[in-house]
């Protein structure tokens, strides 16, 4: 089964991904690589997709593997799941990563050596022993280790359908709207607060917290219409609200007293227009992306992930090649945009046409043809 709607929001999120990648290449924040161009102002235009986009595309996923998993045994789901992300993460990690790590090496000066050096030196006994980066790829890390969190419910259907029938029961009318914002706000102002964010499995509470729920959610309602139409039914008040949020959020970005009282404020704004946004955007995608799947969708939908493992690489290069350059600000951003979109479409379109490759950038291998029946000739 496929739902229409949720492949487009998709392909829509991880292409917002791509603006974002691109944004904080001219944020303050220390990201990997950064433009000579720079600007304070980045922080208020990155809250735009920051409190939402991640946890709705774990929402997807789990959605995705409560579609895949009907009627089928965890073992076969974890087979299925294990084929589809164990040979893109290795490779990314193998491959596309180091790139990224050079070049931000040798940008901020640890490094100066060629990538061959690097690589020699990032595959060291010693510096395995540490852990190797793993860069954008911790979602699909935190994808396979949802997934494997979620196979007792794969495995013992029962016990799911009576937490679906419960969560459904529990979250009618308004309460879609509320009692996620509530759970919310509060791993953000008690985890968050404390621990902040990591991106590391290992220690990442307030992560788990928020994207392990946002998965299992999407796992145990995926196939239960009444929670979508109550999506649909709540869009416009959820979108007041996340617009009204926003303009809040900012409003704390930029006041010097956002973080006042323990930042309780602020984090609860941030989780509000996190839940919000993600309401309305699943409500209006159902009332108008419903439909049968087109050749642009699918075309889009399996792109998706060959995209996503070499976009930041290809950013990063173009970053690293075209900075020398000092184009004025806004041509080099729109440069950066065309070339990651161009670039990792066309990576797409090289790795699908290759068999032996397809696995390792996470595509199905191509069906075998099968032999002519002698009998039939």
């Amino acid at each position: 089964m496929r739902r229409t709607d949720l492949d487009w929001v998709r392909v829509g999120a991880f292409g917002l991904l791509i603006l974002y990648h691109v944004g904080l290449v001219y944020s303050p924040y220390d990201w990997h690589i950064r433009s000579t161009h720079t600007f304070d102002s980045m922080r208020q235009v990155l809250l735009l997709t920051q409190p939402w986009r991640l946890t709705l595309l774990f929402l997807i996923s789990g959605a995705a593997l409560g579609f895949v998993s009907t009627g089928r045994g965890a073992a076969s789901v974890l087979r299925a799941r294990a084929a589809r992300l164990g040979p893109p993460l290795l490779f990314g990690v193998l491959v596309l990563v180091p790139i990224q790590a050079w070049i931000e090496a040798r940008d901020k000066g640890s490094w100066s050596g060629g990538l061959l050096d690097w690589m020699a030196h990032q595959f060291s006994p010693a510096r395995m022993a540490d852990g190797l980066p793993v860069n954008h790829l911790w979602f699909v890390i935190y994808i396979a280790a949802y997934t494997v969190a979620a196979m007792p419910l794969v495995a013992w259907p029962g016990l799911a359908r009576r937490l679906s029938d419960s969560l459904d029961r529990a979250l009618r009318g308004w309460r879609l709207l509320v009692l996620p914002a509530a759970y919310l706000i509060v791993v953000r102002c008690w985890l968050y607060y404390y621990e902040g964010i990591t991106n590391n499995l290992i220690d990442d509470g307030y992560n788990h917290a928020q994207s392990l729920a946002a998965f299992l959610f999407g796992f145990l309602l995926a196939r239960r219409d009444s929670v979508w139409d109550t999506f649909e039914r709540l869009r416009w008040p959820a979108l007041i609200v996340a617009a009204a949020t926003l303009a809040m959020a900012v409003l704390q970005a930029v006041h010097p007293g956002g973080g006042a009282f323990h930042e309780i404020p602020r984090n609860s704004v941030f989780a509000l227009d996190q839940w919000a946004s993600i309401v309305a955007i699943l409500g209006f995608a159902r009332r108008w992306l419903r439909g049968p799947q087109t050749r642009l969708l699918r075309y889009l939908n399996d792109a998706v992930f060959p995209c996503y493992l070499a976009h930041q690489t290809v950013l990063v290069v173009a970053v690293w090649l075209l900075r020398p350059a000092r184009l004025p600000a806004p041509l080099e951003m729109l440069s950066l945009v065309a070339i990651t979109f161009a670039v990792s479409l066309l990576t797409y379109e090289i790795v699908r046409r290759i068999p032996l490759i397809r696995p390792l950038w996470g595509l199905k291998s191509l069906a075998r043809p099968r032999p002519a029946d002698p009998a039939a000739a």
